[in-house]
């Protein structure tokens, strides 16, 4: 299942389900409005969405075209993600950096969205909370992270099949930055060294450490990262986003 927020008037936005072809999405208001209303009642609307998501494939479920270019990170906003909360860029939008700034450094990873996961969980505990599985983007000026992004679709973990290796494409300015290979069924670690000292709420946000990328920016680079399935075709859409400085 694949499922995205669609930017509207609201902070947190509208949840849909899209098709796998990224092209088609359903709108699920009346099962929940939001992805976070979901995280907080998985047991009972994740069946829901999955026979929504079944009914997008099958033609049997209403659609409307889905744009990247419309849809927010999957969580605008999130209770948790590296040590606190906060708002996100969407995956599209630029990144505003102050002008002058030093040292402008992108670090892109696989990050997975959990259910609740109680503290010093064990592995296979954090295996079991793992709800959903996206791509993060950080970019830091002078060791201080300006913005965090997320691509446009989040997806369960059975899309990426059994133990199936991933590599993520990155590109700066239409060039291939190097790295960014490893398997999402390595992500239980990282849920439980996130666990190690603090319980993690429904809907907190864990970098992986997998499929890590790395690269320096300047003002006016254009980044682009996704990865796709053995077809070809793109798992969780792409981030592509504008470097901009700002005088602020």
């Amino acid at each position: 299942m694949k499922l995205a927020t669609l930017k509207d008037s609201t902070r947190d936005g509208k949840l849909v389900v899209v098709s796998k072809d990224l092209t088609r999405c359903s709108e699920v208001g009346h099962i929940a409005r939001t992805l976070q209303a979901a995280l907080d009642d998985w047991a009972h609307v994740g069946p829901r969405l999955a026979r929504v998501a079944l009914g997008v494939e099958t033609g049997a479920q209403p659609t409307i075209r889905f744009h990247e270019h419309d849809a927010a990170s999957p969580l605008p906003r999130a209770f948790f993600w590296a040590g606190g909360s906060g708002g996100f860029t969407g995956p599209r939008d630029s990144i505003s950096v102050k002008d002058g700034a030093p040292g402008i450094l992108m670090t892109t990873q696989l990050a997975v969205i959990v259910d609740d996961v109680d503290a010093q969980a064990g592995a296979d505990e954090a295996r079991q909370a793992i709800l959903l599985v996206l791509l993060a983007n950080d970019v830091s000026a002078d060791g201080a992270v300006v913005a965090s992004s997320f691509s446009p679709v989040a997806v369960t973990p059975d899309e990426l099949g059994e133990g199936a290796d991933l590599s993520l494409l990155a590109r700066r300015n239409g060039k291939p930055i190097d790295g960014g290979k490893g398997s999402a069924k390595e992500s239980a670690g990282a849920v439980a060294v996130a666990a190690g000292a603090r319980p993690l709420v429904a809907g907190s946000i864990v970098a992986t450490g997998l499929c890590l990328v790395t690269s320096a920016l300047s003002s006016g680079d254009v980044v682009r990262i996704e990865a796709n399935d053995r077809s070809g075709h793109s798992i969780f859409g792409a981030i592509e986003q504008t470097v901009e400085t700002s005088r602020k």
